[in-house]
């Protein structure tokens, strides 16, 4: 019985890195929308949630079967706590008896992990999401019905006929867990606790990574052409190219080209005028350091080096900062930086929240 849960948990996993990747993109499109910005808080328990109900999942319903014979079998129990009853006649049988022989009994483990399955969803719901005892009984045994349901139906008529028995004890069980879970919540450090969508959103005038992102090609798409057209792709002149647009631009105007077009600037974090060194500090952090080190860089050179370089630049120019509130990055904290919306506004509008 042991392998075939485990075989289930694999599957239910293997499931979650799939549906994982393909929910990605999406889930960052939500957050932003929703909020400015990706919580991390919120992606961590939405993510936990899906690697759980997958898992959760594989373990009601796997294995399918290959072929199922109905010959009339009644595949529903509505005796509540039919499984002791069914567990001291295995005992009796067997001629077994005392704790030990309860506790290793089949219907006993069964009971038992039906109970374990549902204490994840009653300490996230709790933990996360600050649901009471009531909440979390009428969630988990709404669910565990739901399952049984879908079970008693062969999978709502994909099977001719259940190949699972539908158990009240199921839902008692579940029930239970969800409510041992709940119980248990505060102990669960792993779990954070989801904050409220006003905590959530990114402060005004944040002018997000997408945003910045978009203004970022626009830069790179004109160091490329005017590199290739004339210069003949010297890299030199590229680099050279890099610290006007990157450097000297933002240091006289505030902006880049692409930033021009996606209507931001670069200031200091109390809103005022940015000076060159800040600038030049940010840009060695960023983009024109990362060129920089590509056109520098003896070759060959190390793929672990050049990776560990272009990680940490997509790490703290990119990633970082779609978790921020302020959707300010590593070179940003560091020059005391930040990109602000250049369309008309009060002066207060530019100070750092």
């Amino acid at each position: 019985m042991l392998s075939s849960y485990l075989e289930s948990v694999r599957t239910g996993f293997a499931a979650f890195v799939g549906v994982g990747v393909l929910v990605l993109l999406p889930l960052i499109a939500l957050h932003y929308y929703r909020f400015g910005r990706v919580e991390p808080r919120r992606a961590v328990v939405l993510y936990g949630l899906l690697a759980y109900g997958l898992v959760a999942l594989a373990l009601i319903f796997l294995p399918f079967p290959s072929a199922l014979v109905c010959d009339g079998e009644r595949m529903l129990s509505t005796t509540p706590f039919q499984w002791v009853t069914d567990m001291r006649h295995n005992l009796a049988a067997n001629g077994r008896s005392g704790l030990g022989a309860v506790v290793t009994s089949t219907a006993f483990v069964q009971q038992a992990f039906n109970v374990a399955l549902f204490v994840p969803l009653g300490v996230v719901l709790r933990k996360a999401y600050g649901r009471g005892a009531f909440a979390v009984v009428v969630i988990g045994l709404g669910i565990s019905l739901a399952v049984e349901v879908v079970q008693y139906t062969g999978n709502l008529g994909a099977y001719p006929c259940p190949y699972r028995i539908a158990d009240i004890d199921d839902l008692i069980s579940n029930t239970t867990g969800a409510l041992l879970g709940w119980m248990l919540a505060p102990v669960a450090l792993v779990v954070p606790a989801v904050p409220h969508p006003d905590a959530s959103t990114a402060p005004p005038r944040t002018v997000t990574v997408p945003r910045r992102l978009m203004a970022l090609a626009v830069d790179v798409v004109i160091l490329i052409v005017v590199t290739h057209l004339i210069f003949d792709d010297n890299r030199w002149w590229l680099l050279a190219l890099t610290v006007v647009i990157r450097v000297v631009l933002p240091s006289a105007t505030g902006r880049t080209p692409g930033g021009w077009l996606l209507r931001h600037q670069l200031r200091r974090a109390d809103g005022h005028r940015a000076n060159p060194f800040r600038i030049t500090l940010r840009e060695l952090l960023g983009v024109t350091g990362l060129i920089t080190y590509f056109t520098l860089a003896p070759t060959p050179w190390p793929f672990v080096v050049d990776a560990t370089v272009l990680a940490f630049f997509v790490l703290g120019t990119f990633v970082i900062p779609v978790l921020r509130r302020d959707q300010r990055s590593v070179p940003d904290l560091a020059a005391g930086t930040r990109a602000v919306p250049t369309d008309p506004t009060p002066a207060t509008a530019l100070t750092s929240p």
